[in-house]
């Protein structure tokens, strides 16, 4: 008698952390070939992820460890302080700015 490989189901619900999380395993854009995992958690109702592509050895056991990670690593990257867009080296492109304002003007030529 040979055992089964245990499979994840195409959906399947988990409570963590006071979070309820609802995982589905499906394609993106409809695609039926490229299964990913998409979840969505009760405390963020606004978003669906899809943080890393179904695997044929996934199971419910596999998947749940993984999707909790993703979701406490955002939660931290969220509340992290925003970084600095810009790290060039000052204002390089407007050297016309770095002039002193004091420069003396041109004095009028006599007879003018």
């Amino acid at each position: 008698m040979s055992k089964a490989k245990p499979t994840a189901p195409t959906t399947f619900s988990f409570i963590e952390n006071d979070r309820t999380y609802t995982c589905v395993r499906e394609g993106l854009r409809g695609a039926v070939d490229d299964p990913w995992w998409w979840f969505s958690v009760s405390s963020d109702d606004r978003h669906r992820y899809a943080p890393f592509r179904a695997e044929p050895g996934d199971t419910e056991a596999t998947v749940r460890p993984r999707v909790v990670a993703y979701y406490e690593d955002l939660l931290v990257r969220r509340a992290a302080p925003a970084e600095p867009r810009w790290r060039g080296r000052g204002n390089q492109g407007n050297k016309a700015a770095a002039t002193p304002a004091s420069t003396p003007a041109a004095a009028p030529a006599e007879g003018e």
